[in-house]
């Protein structure tokens, strides 16, 4: 996912809780319940974000080794060297994702 989505479910959650607090003040519960719900959208959100990132990054480090494999059955080191690349670029996305 872009970091643009994850800002835009990122302040939807903040925007829910801000409203679950007013509601929670003032005493009404239609906002309280109101705030809630965006959470969980965002929370669901942010989920799938993570999910599809996650699936991402297990493909490009398929390709890495995929690569560093084929270099390596056809003795060629620079095939090898971008396939490792790549799958230190992919856990290192993954480490970020959690």
């Amino acid at each position: 996912m872009t970091v643009g989505d994850k800002a835009k479910h990122a302040a939807q959650n903040l925007k829910g809780k801000a409203k679950e607090t007013t509601g929670t003040v003032t005493g009404n519960d239609e906002v309280r319940a109101e705030g809630q719900a965006d959470q969980d959208e965002a929370r669901a959100k942010q989920t799938a974000d993570k999910a599809k990132d996650t699936v991402q990054n297990a493909s490009q480090q398929a390709k890495g080794k995929a690569r560093e494999v084929a270099g390596a059955v056809t003795d060629d080191e620079g095939q090898q060297a971008k396939g490792k690349a790549e799958q230190v670029a992919a856990k290192a996305k993954q480490h970020l994702n959690k």
